[in-house]
């Protein structure tokens, strides 16, 4: 796993083999204003918190809800998550179906953190069957907390619609075409998805999420 705040070990070289294998992506890459990278910025249950938060709502949305739970607890942690009060919450923005999902999760790092340390040891594929069953946590989820907390190289979030509009207008396609478009470029960007991914999100937020 990446140090927080370092640029992973791979991330140089994923852009020097992305800019000599896809023409699209070494566009992006090359006009994109300053040198940023995919870093780890939060601990495990502030990526979960964050990811949980955004499940189905906009950028905007999630991060309003976000900045009123911080204004009242100050800072993000199992302990102070599970003492705030549901109805609190359910006023601050979230649904009670999201307040339950943190909360289990809370639990769990709280009662169980070997769970989280074990994912570190998985493969792609088993760390996202294995996250997909904690409670509110499915596929989306658990590939952003694969790019976002374990700076993964790999991962393709073909569910996100960050990722799909960026890549239907970079490669000019139509939307119900995607799955497969996408699925033959995934086997010229690998090992790298996660990288090609990051760019193309970029291109249509130099802002982006970072959970």
């Amino acid at each position: 796993m990446t140090p927080k705040g370092k640029k992973p070990s791979y991330w140089n070289e994923a852009k020097k083999y992305l800019k000599e294998s896809d023409p699209v992506i070494s566009n992006i890459i090359s006009v994109q204003k300053n040198d940023s990278f995919l870093t780890r910025k939060h601990t495990t249950f502030q990526t979960f918190f964050k990811i949980i938060i955004g499940q189905q709502i906009s950028i905007e949305a999630a991060s309003s809800i976000e900045r009123r739970i911080r204004k009242k607890i100050k800072s993000i942690t199992p302990k102070k998550l599970i003492n705030v009060v549901d109805r609190d919450l359910r006023e601050l923005g979230l649904s009670f179906r999201k307040i339950k999902y943190i909360k289990e999760i809370a639990e769990i790092c709280i009662y169980d953190s070997r769970f989280f340390l074990d994912i570190k040891l998985l493969s792609d594929s088993e760390a996202i069957k294995s996250l997909s069953s904690l409670y509110g946590i499915g596929p989306w989820s658990a590939e952003m907390f694969l790019i976002f907390q374990l700076n993964r190289q790999n991962i393709l979030p073909t569910g996100d619609v960050g990722l799909i509009n960026s890549f239907c207008k970079n490669y000019q396609i139509d939307k119900k075409d995607f799955l497969i478009e996408v699925s033959k470029q995934k086997l010229i960007w690998e090992p790298y998805c996660t990288v090609a991914t990051w760019y193309l999100w970029r291109d249509i937020d130099e802002d982006t999420v970072q959970y």
